[in-house]
């Protein structure tokens, strides 16, 4: 007897439904890859084991996993004080208080004309 194709095995687990989350997974890492341009995996998992007191009988349970590459998480700093909490501003460092400079409603080229 020949070997029976995989795929219509597969159709028989979960009635099928290993090919959907199969399918579901894949999608998660292209578009993963898509995101990150890093390596995905898919991992499909058959566990085969005997059915017990029945010869000839198994049962399979599976695991379909996605190892998706992740984007990068970005750092804070921030500066600790004598207390030992933490935030954004640096304690040892005076703050300069800036004022907001008006500009002139003249451009600066006119200005110059009118002196010379």
């Amino acid at each position: 007897m020949a070997t029976r194709p995989f795929f219509d095995t597969l159709r028989e687990i979960r009635r099928g439904e290993i090919l959907d989350d199969a399918a579901t997974e894949l999608a998660k890492a292209v578009r993963a890859v898509d995101e990150t341009g890093k390596v995905a995996k898919l991992t499909i998992e058959l566990t085969i084991k005997p059915a017990a007191k029945i010869p000839g009988t198994y049962v399979i349970s599976d695991k379909v996993r996605a190892k998706l590459p992740e984007l990068p998480v970005g750092e804070t700093i921030l500066f600790g004080t004598p207390e030992g909490n933490l935030q954004a501003r640096d304690p040892r460092q005076a703050e300069i208080e800036l004022k907001a400079v008006e500009a002139d409603a003249k451009p600066q080229a006119e200005s110059l004309r009118k002196v010379g």
